[in-house]
Parts: C-alpha cells; sequence; structure tokens
C-alpha cells in the first residue's frame, strides 16, 4: 500500500516520462559513438600521422561517452526499480528500513528507493 496522501499517480507520470528521456539519450548516445566509429574506420589517415594528443583526447572522449553511458543505465534501473514499486503498492517506503521516503524527497528525486537515512549508510556516509 502506497503512502497515505501521496499521488502515486503524478509520480507514475513523472517517472514514465523520465524513463522515455533516459532511453531516448541513451540512443542518441550510442548514434553518436557509432557514428564516430565509423568515421574513424574510414579516416584516409594513417596510425602514424595521429599525433599523441589526438589519440589521447579520442581515448578521453570515449572513456567519458562510457560513463555517461554507464550513468544513464544506472539511473534508468533506479527509474524502473521505482516504477515497480509502484506497481507492487510499496512506493513512498524505503527499501532498506521500510519506513516512509519524506514528500520532499520524491518531488526532488522520484527514483528514491531509500530514506534519507538509509541513503547514507547505502552510500557509506
Amino acid at each position: 500500500m502506497a503512502q497515505k496522501g501521496l499521488d502515486v499517480e503524478k509520480f507514475k507520470t513523472i517517472l514514465e516520462e523520465e524513463r522515455m528521456r533516459l532511453i531516448e539519450n541513451a540512443r542518441r548516445l550510442r548514434r553518436r559513438a557509432s557514428d564516430s566509429d565509423q568515421a574513424d574506420e574510414s579516416s584516409e589517415l594513417s596510425d602514424y600521422d595521429d599525433h599523441p594528443a589526438d589519440a589521447a583526447t579520442e581515448t578521453f572522449e570515449r572513456e567519458k561517452e562510457m560513463a555517461i553511458n554507464d550513468n544513464l543505465d544506472q539511473l534508468l534501473q533506479k527509474v524502473d526499480r521505482a516504477l515497480e514499486k509502484i506497481e507492487a503498492g510499496t512506493y513512498g517506503f524505503c527499501d532498506r528500513c521500510g519506513g516512509k521516503i519524506g514528500r520532499e524527497r520524491l518531488e526532488v528525486l522520484p527514483h528514491a528507493v531509500f530514506c534519507i537515512e538509509c541513503q547514507d549508510l547505502v552510500e557509506g556516509r
């Protein structure tokens, strides 16, 4: 049973919209990475013409894209977990202690599955 007085449908809509936004951002990022890979493959310059700084920049950009993609995937998992909790009727309750997650916290982080105290424990603060 969801928290009393919590507009679960509102949060469900917000989470579903966020899910679609994350999926679209991930698609866009993958498409950009694919386009970049194809451009690299079709480059007429040989490897010995590359300057070490260019290679370092390219490596940095690829690692940055991978980190962004990982972040999007993690956020999508959190959104999916929150949507599962809505379906199960447990949205708004902490996965760790079972206590209520504050309305203010849910307004800011609709995908939150831990109360602030448990989130601090999970993150080792």
